[in-house]
C-alpha cells in the first residue's frame, strides 16, 4: 500500500514539475505590423513572421529580437555593400603586400637611392646611344640634302631614289626623337616611383617620430584609399550628407541606390563615364565608422585606363579634404 502511495505521489510530483516547466518556458511575442498595430501572442504565424518581433519574458523583459525579413531589394543592396567592403579590403591588402615587399627589399633609404642611381645611369646610357644615332642620321641627311641641292643648282631633276632616301632618313630621325622622349618619360616615372617608395618606406620604418607625423601618415593613407573617418555619430551624419553631395557632383551617371549605408550611381555605359559610390563601414575594432568612396569606370580598356589615371586618383584623394572643409565651414551643406 505504501508503495502504491509513493508511486502515485511521485507521478503527481513529476506531472506538476512538467507543467511548471512548460508554464515557465512559455514565451510571449510582440510585433508591430505595417499599419502600426502592436500585437502580443504566444506564437507567431507565418504571415506575421515577416515583421520584426521581440521575445518577452514573463516579466515583460525583451530577451530576444528577430529582425524583419529583408526584401529582395534590401538583400541586393546588402550584397552590393558587401562587394564594396570586399573591394576596400582588397585595396588595403594590396597596400599591405606592397609594404611587406618594400620592407623585405630594402634596409635603408640609402639602399633605395643607390638602386635608383644605378637604374638611372642605365637609362641615361641607353639615351646617349640613341642620341649618337640621331647625330649619325643628321649627318647622313645633310649629305643627301647637299646632293639634292647640287642637282637643283645644275637645273637637273632630283633622282626619285634620292628623294626617297631623304624621306626615309627624316622618318628615322623623327622616330629616334620619339624614342628619346620615351626614354626621358621612363626615367621620370622611375624617379617618381622611387620618391613615393622612399616616402612610404620612411613612414613604415619610423619608430620615434612625433604624433604629428603619425597623423600625416594616417591622412595620406586615407586619401589613397578614399576614406573619411568619423569621430562620432553626429559628425558622421553630417559627413555622410556632404559625401552625398560629392558623389552627385562628380558622377556622370544617374543616381541608382540611396540607403542609410550605401549611395551609388548607375554603372558607366561610356568609356568617359565615372560612377561614384559611398558606403558607411564600421571598422573592425568598432572604434569608429568610415565613409568609403569608390569610383567605377566602364569595364573596357579605355575605362580601366581612365580609372587608373592621375585625374581619378586626384579625385579620390580630394574626398577627405572636401568633406573636412565643409564640416569645419559655417556655410550650410547644399
Amino acid at each position: 500500500m505504501k508503495t502504491l502511495i509513493f508511486t502515485a505521489t511521485l507521478f503527481f510530483s513529476c506531472a506538476v514539475s512538467l507543467f511548471s516547466e512548460q508554464a515557465v518556458s512559455a514565451k510571449t511575442y510582440k510585433w508591430v505590423d505595417d499599419g502600426g498595430k502592436t500585437s502580443f501572442s504566444d506564437q507567431v504565424s507565418p504571415e506575421e513572421a515577416k515583421y520584426r518581433h521581440e521575445t518577452l519574458s514573463k516579466k515583460g523583459r525583451v530577451i530576444a529580437v528577430t529582425e524583419q525579413e529583408k526584401t529582395k531589394e534590401q538583400q541586393n543592396r546588402e550584397n552590393q555593400l558587401n562587394l564594396l567592403r570586399k573591394k576596400q579590403e582588397k585595396i588595403i591588402q594590396n597596400q599591405k603586400d606592397r609594404d611587406d615587399a618594400l620592407l623585405r627589399s630594402y634596409h635603408s633609404k640609402e639602399d633605395m637611392l643607390s638602386e635608383l642611381k644605378e637604374k638611372t645611369q642605365t637609362i641615361e646610357a641607353q639615351r646617349k646611344l640613341i642620341e649618337s644615332e640621331i647625330t649619325q642620321q643628321l649627318e647622313r641627311l645633310d649629305t643627301k640634302q647637299k646632293s639634292a641641292a647640287t642637282f637643283e643648282r645644275n637645273a637637273q631633276p632630283i633622282p626619285p631614289n634620292l628623294i626617297e632616301e631623304i624621306k626615309a632618313i627624316q622618318g628615322e630621325i623623327q622616330q629616334t626623337k620619339v624614342t628619346i622622349d620615351e626614354n626621358l618619360t621612363v626615367q621620370k616615372k622611375l624617379a617618381d616611383e622611387y620618391e613615393a617608395s622612399i616616402k612610404r618606406f620612411l613612414m613604415l620604418t619610423q619608430t620615434n617620430e612625433s604624433a604629428r607625423q603619425n597623423k600625416v601618415a594616417s591622412i595620406e593613407e586615407a586619401d589613397a584609399l578614399g576614406l573619411f573617418r568619423c569621430e562620432n555619430d553626429p559628425k558622421c551624419e553630417k559627413a555622410w550628407e556632404i559625401a552625398h553631395v560629392f558623389v552627385t557632383t562628380y558622377s556622370t551617371t544617374a543616381p541608382d541606390i540611396n540607403t542609410e549605408k550605401l549611395i551609388m550611381h548607375a554603372l558607366p555605359t561610356k568609356d568617359s563615364d565615372i560612377s561614384l559610390s559611398i558606403a558607411e563601414i564600421t571598422s573592425s575594432k568598432n572604434t569608429e565608422d568610415q565613409i568609403f568612396l569608390d569610383i567605377h569606370c566602364r569595364d573596357s580598356s579605355l575605362g580601366k585606363e581612365l580609372c587608373e589615371s592621375p585625374k581619378i586618383q586626384a579625385l579620390r584623394a580630394s574626398f577627405r579634404s572636401y568633406v573636412n572643409e565643409r564640416l569645419n565651414s559655417k556655410v550650410p551643406t547644399p
